[in-house]
C-alpha cells in the first residue's frame, strides 16, 4: 500500500512538473487599432488618389499599420485625436490607411499592383506605424519609420504643407524649429568607447551600430539609458561593434562600404530624418535595419538580436521575426510584454 502510495505521489509530482514546463507564458502590450472614419475611403489606387486630392489643395499621407500594434495605437488615440492636430490633418492632408499583412489590391505609382503585404515588403516597412508623405507629382518626400511623439510629429506636418522641402532637408528643418532641450551631452557616454571615425568593414568584422545624434538631445539621453541598463542588449553588444557620429560636425569620415565622405554628405545620402537614429550596418557595409522612433525594450531587444543573430539574413521583414521571436520566448514558459519601458 506503502508503495502505491509513493508511485501515486510520485506520478503527481511528474504531471505537475511537466505542466509547469509546457506552461506557455502570457502575452502583454497587444492593443487594438480602430481606424478612424475620417480617413479616406480610398480604392487605393495611390496616384488617382493623389491627383483627386491635388484639386482640394490636400496632400496624400499613407499610414501603414498591423493588428494589435500599441504604437499605432497610440498613434491613432495620442496623435490623431490632439484636436489642433486633427484639425490641421483634416484641412491639407487625407490619410489612406494600408494593413502591413492585408490583402487589398493597391495600384502603386510604380505601375505595379500589389496587396498590400507584398506592398510592406516591396517597399521595406520593417515597423508600424510607417507614414509615407507625397507631394502633387506623386513623389514620396518624406517616410518616417515607427511611432513618432506628437510635437515631431506636427513639425512633420507642418513640413509637408508648407511644402519646406523645396527649401531645406526634414533633418535641418527638424533642427531648425525644434525646442532646444538642456539635457546633458550625449556625446560624454561610455557607450562610446571608441571614436574613430573609420568605420570601414571587412569579412571579419563584427556587426556595426552607429548611433547618429547631436548634442542637448533628451531621447538620445533615454535611449543610452535603456541601451546601458538593460542586461539582454547589454549581452547582445558584445558582438557589435558602437560608434557614435554628432550630426552638427561635419568631419571627414569612412563608411562601412570604405567611401571618403565628410558628416553632412553621408547624412544626406543616409536620408536620416530622426534624432537619434541607429543604423545596423553588416560586415560587407550594408545596412540592415535602422531605428528611427520611440521603441519600448522588447523592440529594442529584437532589433539587436536581429542583427546579432543574422536573422534578417533568411527573414527580410523585421515583424515577422518579431512574432517568431515572441512566440519562443513564450513557449520556454516567460511572460512577454511589448509595452513596458
Amino acid at each position: 500500500m506503502k508503495a502505491q502510495n509513493l508511485l501515486f505521489i510520485l506520478f503527481f509530482c511528474f504531471t505537475l512538473l511537466m505542466a509547469q514546463e509546457n506552461k506557455e507564458g502570457k502575452f502583454y502590450g497587444a492593443k487594438d487599432v480602430h481606424i478612424p472614419s475620417w480617413f479616406l475611403d480610398s480604392f487605393l489606387d495611390i496616384k488617382d488618389d493623389i491627383e483627386e486630392q491635388a484639386l482640394e489643395n490636400k496632400r496624400i499621407i499613407i499610414f501603414v499599420h498591423q493588428k494589435d500594434c500599441p504604437y499605432c495605437n497610440k498613434f491613432i488615440t495620442h496623435n490623431l485625436e490632439d484636436k489642433k492636430t486633427k484639425e490641421k490633418i483634416q484641412k491639407h492632408f487625407s490619410i489612406i490607411d494600408v494593413n502591413m499583412f492585408g490583402d487589398k489590391e493597391i495600384n502603386y505609382l510604380d505601375g505595379e499592383t500589389y496587396s498590400e503585404k507584398s506592398f510592406a515588403k516591396k517597399y521595406k516597412i520593417q515597423f508600424t506605424p510607417t507614414l509615407l508623405f507625397f507631394n502633387e507629382k506623386s513623389e514620396e518626400i518624406l517616410r518616417l519609420n515607427g511611432y513618432i511623439p506628437l510635437a515631431k510629429f506636427n513639425l512633420a506636418l507642418d513640413y509637408i504643407k508648407n511644402k519646406e522641402e523645396k527649401i531645406l532637408s526634414f533633418k535641418n528643418y527638424v533642427q531648425k524649429y525644434s525646442k532646444k532641450n538642456l539635457s546633458e551631452s550625449s556625446i560624454k557616454n561610455k557607450l562610446f568607447i571608441n571614436t574613430s571615425k573609420n568605420f570601414r568593414r571587412d569579412k571579419n568584422s563584427k556587426a556595426l551600430a552607429i548611433f547618429f545624434e547631436y548634442e542637448n538631445c533628451l531621447e538620445c539621453k533615454k535611449l543610452h539609458t535603456l541601451f546601458l541598463e538593460d542586461t539582454v542588449i547589454q549581452k547582445l553588444l558584445k558582438d557589435i561593434d558602437i560608434r557614435f557620429v554628432d550630426m552638427h560636425t561635419n568631419t571627414a569620415l569612412v563608411t562601412p562600404s570604405k567611401i571618403i565622405l565628410n558628416t553632412k554628405d553621408w547624412l544626406k545620402k543616409l536620408n536620416i530624418t530622426y534624432n537619434p537614429s541607429i543604423i545596423f550596418f553588416d560586415n560587407k557595409g550594408k545596412e540592415i535595419i535602422r531605428i528611427e522612433s520611440n521603441f519600448k525594450k522588447f523592440h529594442l531587444q529584437s532589433i539587436v538580436d536581429y542583427v546579432v543573430s543574422k536573422a534578417y539574413i533568411k527573414e527580410a521583414e523585421f515583424q515577422r521575426y518579431l512574432t517568431k521571436r515572441a512566440n519562443q520566448i513564450r513557449k520556454k514558459g516567460k511572460d512577454v510584454n511589448i509595452w513596458i519601458d
